[in-house]
């Protein structure tokens, strides 16, 4: 176990610094300059220099990886372009805000998916099992930031029942968080029958049942144990994006996470802010990965490390 979890340290050392460098070379090779960006259009290329020259653009490429590198090592993740603001402070500051919003929608839409999932498995084919399927197919077809926009306008703008943007408290976090749940849930749904219906016709459920227990305990306890591993890859998955920044429901909301900085700092070229909000993103997908792998030995102790 020891040897398994410092073996899996060094891959996300290895996986973060490696997207952390590409990154790094991506931002400045594409077309665009920081400090045109930052002054007014006409301005003297004189000025031009002086700004490329306070914001270390003007120095080679691999100088400036060097230097980010040196001060990546020590923790410091430079300070952002646009109103010199230390990047670490910024993105632990709007950190929070993600996480809030990404552990509301994937509770819910992991405690929604299993009920719904659960139910049509017990009678497939069954009015529900086509209901649930129907809804589902509706719901992956239909685009997240298209539904954003109707709920925004619906419930926000028509209605006036709810806030369309920011976090000024919990009715804030309707409208963001129905939009992630139903974007979530048809592939959950789909998951957790299809695997559900297959668990059910193994060899142990069936002698669980012979043995006279309740069906309860047989849904619960065996056929959850090994029906949940697929499912958990899948949660994972949908975990990492969602807690890593959904860059574009955080836009519709202008919610205050990472999704949101990373986006106005692609939009401003601000190198330093885009390097840290990868790097968080980068680090809750390895985080999220690692902790899959370990429920996987949880669930069934075939699993080894």
């Amino acid at each position: 176990m020891t040897s398994y979890v410092l073996q899996r340290t060094v891959q996300m050392i290895v996986v973060i610094f490696g997207v952390v460098t590409v990154t790094f070379f991506a931002v400045r090779l594409v077309p665009g300059d920081p400090a045109r960006l930052m002054e007014p259009p006409g301005t003297p290329e004189s000025v031009i220099k002086i700004t490329r020259e306070q914001l270390g653009t003007d120095k080679p490429i691999p100088e400036q990886y060097v230097n980010f590198i040196r001060d990546f090592v020590r923790g410091d993740l430079g300070t952002s372009f646009r109103g010199s603001r230390p990047v670490m402070d910024t993105v632990l500051e709007a950190l929070p805000n993600t996480l809030a919003l990404g552990l509301i929608s994937m509770a819910l839409t992991t405690i929604l998916s299993f009920g719904i999932g659960i139910v049509a498995a017990m009678r497939p084919n069954g009015w529900f099992d086509r209901i649930a399927l129907v809804l589902a197919s509706i719901a992956q077809a239909t685009p997240g930031f298209w539904l954003g926009v109707i709920l925004a306008l619906l419930f926000a703008v028509e209605l006036k029942w709810l806030p369309a943007v920011g976090r000024t408290g919990w009715k804030s976090f309707v409208l963001p968080v129905a939009t992630l749940v139903i974007s979530l849930m048809p592939l959950q749904i789909r998951a957790v029958r299809q695997a559900f219906i297959e668990t059910m016709g193994e060899g142990f459920v069936r002698a669980g049942r012979a043995r006279g227990l309740s069906e309860t305990t047989v849904l619960g306890i065996h056929v959850m144990k090994v029906a949940a591993i697929p499912l958990v890859t899948l949660i994972g998955l949908q975990a990492g994006y969602v807690l890593g920044g959904s860059i574009v429901i955080e836009s519709i909301f202008n919610w205050p996470g990472v999704g949101t900085l990373a986006l106005q700092a692609i939009n401003q070229r601000d190198f330093p802010m885009i390097q840290g909000t990868v790097l968080v993103i980068a680090i809750v997908y390895t985080l999220i990965n690692f902790l899959v792998d370990l429920t996987y030995a949880a669930l069934d102790p075939r699993v080894k490390y």
